[in-house]
């Protein structure tokens, strides 16, 4: 039986190649950390994209009380802030999507009118 192993010339020059260019790196703890975030746990998988209902118009600067659509209950609603542009009263209710930055909700589009 054979003791030992045979390196193949190509193979040989990889190995030197890769002891040379490693043999001048300072020598580190060889651990390294990676912050890793899990989506769907805790406090920071509260939703942060909504689409809801307001009625009336809604001037630039103006906080209106929106009502989460497809959300059943007493505490379906928030103040969104809109900050963009004025948005004429739709004939009804109108639909909006929300976004929460931090804890404050910000009006991020709006049904404007429809196409005929």
């Amino acid at each position: 039986m054979a003791e030992g192993f045979l390196l193949g010339p190509n193979l040989l020059s990889q190995i030197r190649r890769t002891i040379d260019r490693v043999d001048g790196e300072p020598i580190g703890s060889g651990f390294r950390r990676t912050q890793v975030i899990l989506e769907g746990e805790g406090p920071r998988s509260a939703k942060v994209f909504r689409i809801c209902t307001f009625t009336g118009s809604w001037a630039i600067n103006e906080t209106k009380t929106v009502t989460f659509k497809y959300v059943p209950g007493a505490t379906n609603t928030v103040n969104a802030l809109n900050l963009f542009a004025a948005v004429p009263a739709p004939a009804n209710s109108g639909d909006c999507a929300i976004a929460k930055d931090g804890t404050a909700w910000f009006l991020i589009a709006a049904v404007c009118g429809t196409a005929s």
